[in-house]
């Protein structure tokens, strides 16, 4: 995770840096490089996972871990916008590391638990997303942006290594039933369970409003005043708090999904992530932003997690990461549109515009909560 978040805050600086000079085309192309692998790792991650649940879980966690190593390489080497566009849909279709840990975690933990070790999961995530772009930050300040490629590349590699040799898989998949365990199988029960097509809506919302003004916050922190000297140190400073505020805040939401439910926890937290993004939209100073994304990144730490809590407990058993498959790609999908979004709104209409809109789709897993029929919610749709 640490690779994964390290090159997200000077990705736009990376594009200019690639020969990119129109202010118009630079916001357009951090839209869509941004998004790239999110496209073809929601093609690939229901593949993956299906495979997982027929063979080893660790080994979809392994394979996931050495493709973002071999990625991060190539795209280090990127001559121009074009080939970094490339290699980052490469990224995509040979990593897939959060769908591949979800369905392990949830393989492996009691469903009695299961709320507090995904809560778990997500804080380390977020131990990644703080310190990536803060490393990330430093490292190109430094050495170059073409270093953080190096360096985050090694650190995967390490992992993979830990992977390989203390990671222990003790829910195996059955065997006798791989035949049954078919991609087009699990896309047939999301229709089927109650209430998980809804959370996959719900992900998708979620994703789609915290992610979008991410691309274009560089250029926000322009039009703030940050100078270019510290405006890589600064991104990755704004970027990074909100990862630990996440931090922080999960193992004690987690235990709340546990306690009182996914759909209170939901609720709750898409009202304040919603609240956050209007802040951001209005804000005048980067220690407003700052302070915002503090909170941002405690509702973050309710929101999804609480949704994939609630996805887990509707899986039947043995398909764990064919299912937990689907609602990473819902995330994925979220990822996908909204930078491209975001990139046409802040070129054509203004960055805080896009702040509106992402606080828009938060909003909108409120409205979902409350336009759903009484009796979706006795059948705990959310």
């Amino acid at each position: 995770m640490i690779a994964m978040s390290a090159v997200i805050p000077f990705l736009p600086l990376f594009i200019r840096q690639l020969g990119v000079a129109s202010e118009v085309e630079e916001r357009q192309w951090s839209g869509l490089v941004f998004a790239a692998p999110f496209f073809t790792s929601l093609i690939a991650s229901p593949i993956w996972g299906a495979l997982a649940d027929r063979y080893s879980r660790k080994a979809m966690v392994l394979r996931a871990v050495v493709g973002i190593s071999i990625a991060l390489i190539l795209m280090g080497l990127s001559r121009s916008v074009q080939e970094l566009f490339f290699w980052r849909l490469v990224q995509g279709g040979i990593s897939g590391f959060i769908a591949a840990a979800l369905g392990f975690v949830a393989a492996e933990t009691p469903p009695t638990h299961r709320g507090y070790a995904i809560g778990v999961l997500q804080t380390s995530q977020s131990v990644g997303a703080v310190v990536g772009p803060f490393l990330g930050g430093l490292i190109s300040h430094y050495a170059g942006m073409r270093s953080v490629f190096w360096v985050m590349s090694a650190l995967c590699a390490l992992s993979a290594v830990v992977v390989l040799l203390a990671v222990e898989e003790t829910s195996t998949p059955d065997r006798s039933r791989k035949q049954t365990l078919q991609l087009r199988d699990n896309l047939r029960a999301a229709w089927t369970i109650p209430g998980f097509a809804l959370a996959l809506g719900c992900i998708v919302l979620a994703q789609m409003g915290t992610v979008m003004p991410s691309p274009q916050m560089p250029f926000f922190l322009e039009e703030l005043g940050v100078g270019e000297q510290q405006l890589q140190l600064v991104t990755g400073i704004v970027v990074g708090v909100t990862g630990l505020s996440t931090l922080v805040a999960a193992p004690f939401i987690g235990k709340e999904v546990d306690r009182r439910g996914a759909r209170t926890i939901v609720r709750w937290s898409a009202a304040v992530a919603t609240v956050s993004l209007l802040v951001q939209a209005i804000a005048g100073s980067v220690w407003v932003v700052l302070a915002a994304r503090v909170i941002l990144g405690i509702a973050l730490s309710g929101l999804v997690p609480a949704l994939n809590t609630f996805v887990s407990m509707r899986i039947p058993e043995g398909r764990q990461s064919g299912m937990m498959s689907l609602a990473s790609s819902a995330m994925l999908l979220g990822n996908l549109v909204a930078p491209p979004i975001g990139g046409l709104l802040s070129a054509h209409a203004g960055i805080r515009v896009v702040f509106g809109v992402a606080s828009l789709c938060t909003a909108s897993i409120l409205a979902v909560l409350w336009w759903v029929p009484r009796r979706n919610a006795n059948r705990r749709a959310v």
